[in-house]
């Protein structure tokens, strides 16, 4: 009898213990004008295309994550500074994130912007200035 009580609490340790991933708390959003730039490369003017996507920061009030990645340049290889712009109740501030890809899509890549609790506006925009850009209005728990 005993060996079965242990058996259960080692059990239950052992799958009720492992802790489930981190989920992004919800991140209402409005991307006005789309949530791709359309750009010219850095140095070779080969043309391409970077999808953003934003999401709150799992467990972290006032942080916003910034999925950046590139779905490949015609031309390539090929890369772009893209520089993200925010306000919020943290204040205002940028940040560049440097992508770069073949002909197909390349990297992800994700950065935390300390943006603040309350409502706020997200920009971006592809470096040198050879593109569309975006922005989003939210509200960042």
């Amino acid at each position: 009898m005993l060996a079965g009580i242990v058996s259960a609490v080692l059990a239950a340790l052992v799958f009720g213990g492992v802790a489930a991933p981190a989920q992004a708390d919800p991140l209402p959003q409005l991307a006005t004008i789309g949530s791709t730039l359309y750009s010219f490369g850095d140095a070779s003017l080969c043309a391409g295309a970077i999808d953003l996507a934003l999401e709150a920061a799992p467990h972290h009030p006032g942080h916003v994550l910034a999925h950046v990645t590139p779905r490949g340049y015609l031309g390539g290889p090929c890369g772009n500074q893209v520089k993200l712009g925010w306000v919020g109740s943290a204040g205002l501030q940028t940040r560049d994130v440097y992508v770069y890809a073949d002909a197909a899509p390349g990297e992800t890549i994700t950065t935390d912007l300390w943006v603040g609790t309350g409502p706020a506006k997200v920009m971006a925009i592809a470096w040198p200035i050879r593109s569309t850009f975006a922005e989003w209005y939210l509200l960042v728990p």
